[in-house]
This record gives structure tokens, C-alpha cells and sequence, in this order.
């Protein structure tokens, strides 16, 4: 076997490795192949959340994101999610978006609430959190410490402005 026959047959075990990976990784996530049931969330702001974004409860991936979309009354976003069939979920379970650090992407994270009655496929969360937009926040901090500053500046103005008086009043005169 010479050194070009050989260069060929591992290029070619590459490439249908390399295309029986890509087969195998576009078939869907864990939760498409375990079924699991579809619940819905209305948020104002749905920002750094995406189709395939996790879903998580206790740390634990127990779903994915599957469907966004715009819902024009009130201009917010409906979001769509497939759970674990073995979760099951109180009617009063909150749904929040979360940053994995102040870096980091987004996920949705279920606080179970008190309720014995149970989310079916196909409900919707009446209790939501939107996404915190991190430059918001840091705008806030910043505008925040300004204001600060100027209170100060102009404090330190005042005192200085004021003659300092005298402990001995008008004996000085």
C-alpha cells in the first residue's frame, strides 16, 4: 500500500465519521428522544434564550427550549418547552430566566410552588421571571455612583462656600 493510497482511506474514514457525527448530533437533544410534555411561558424579555436552551430544575437539566415565538398583543414572547415526562411540576411553579454568570448564557430555571394540582401538556406558567439584561444593570450601577459623586461635589461646595464661624462670635471683631 503506498503513502497516497493510505493519506486517501483516512481522509475518507474522516469525512464519513466526521458526516455520521453530524447525522447523529442533528437528530435532537435528550429530551426530543425522551418525550416529555410542552409547557408554555409569556415573558416581556426573553433576551440570551434560544431554541435548545436548558431547562432546569435543582441544577439538574430536566428539559429544552422548542419553540419561540412573538406574541404581538402586549409585544411580548411566548416561549415553549419540553419537559421530562417524569417531572411533574405544581400549578403554582414559577419559570425564570437566569444567567449562568455574568458572562455566560442563559437558561430557564423551575422553582416549584405549593400547589397540588399539576402543569399538563400544554399549560402555560402563570408565574414568570424576564431575562435581566446585564448592560441595564451596569448602566443602573454606573448612573447610580454619578449621582453619588454629584451629591458629594456639591456638598463639598456648600462647605466651602460658608464662611466657617468664629467659636468666639463677634468678641473678634
Amino acid at each position: 500500500m503506498t503513502l497516497e493510497t493510505r493519506n486517501i482511506l483516512v481522509g475518507s474514514f474522516v469525512v464519513i465519521v466526521g458526516a455520521l457525527f453530524l447525522i447523529y448530533s442533528s437528530r435532537g437533544g435528550v429530551a426530543d428522544v425522551a418525550g416529555g410534555y410542552q409547557l408554555n411561558a409569556i415573558y416581556q424579555s426573553v433576551d440570551g434564550v434560544s431554541v435548545g436552551t436548558d431547562v432546569m430544575l435543582t441544577g439538574i437539566k430536566v428539559g429544552e427550549v422548542t419553540k419561540l415565538a412573538y406574541v404581538p398583543d402586549g409585544h411580548r414572547a411566548s416561549l415553549t418547552m419540553r419537559i421530562d415526562e417524569n417531572i411533574k411540576l405544581p400549578i403554582d411553579s414559577v419559570a425564570m430566566i437566569i444567567s449562568s454568570g455574568m458572562l455566560g448564557g442563559k437558561y430557564i430555571k423551575l422553582e416549584p410552588g405549593g400547589e397540588l394540582d399539576n402543569l399538563q401538556d400544554g399549560d402555560h406558567f402563570e408565574f414568570v421571571q424576564d431575562a435581566v439584561i446585564f448592560e441595564e444593570l451596569l448602566e443602573k450601577i454606573v448612573l447610580d455612583a454619578e449621582a453619588r459623586r454629584m451629591k458629594q461635589i456639591e456638598k463639598s461646595v456648600e462647605e466651602t462656600a460658608e464662611p466657617k464661624k468664629s467659636p468666639f462670635g463677634s468678641l473678634l471683631k
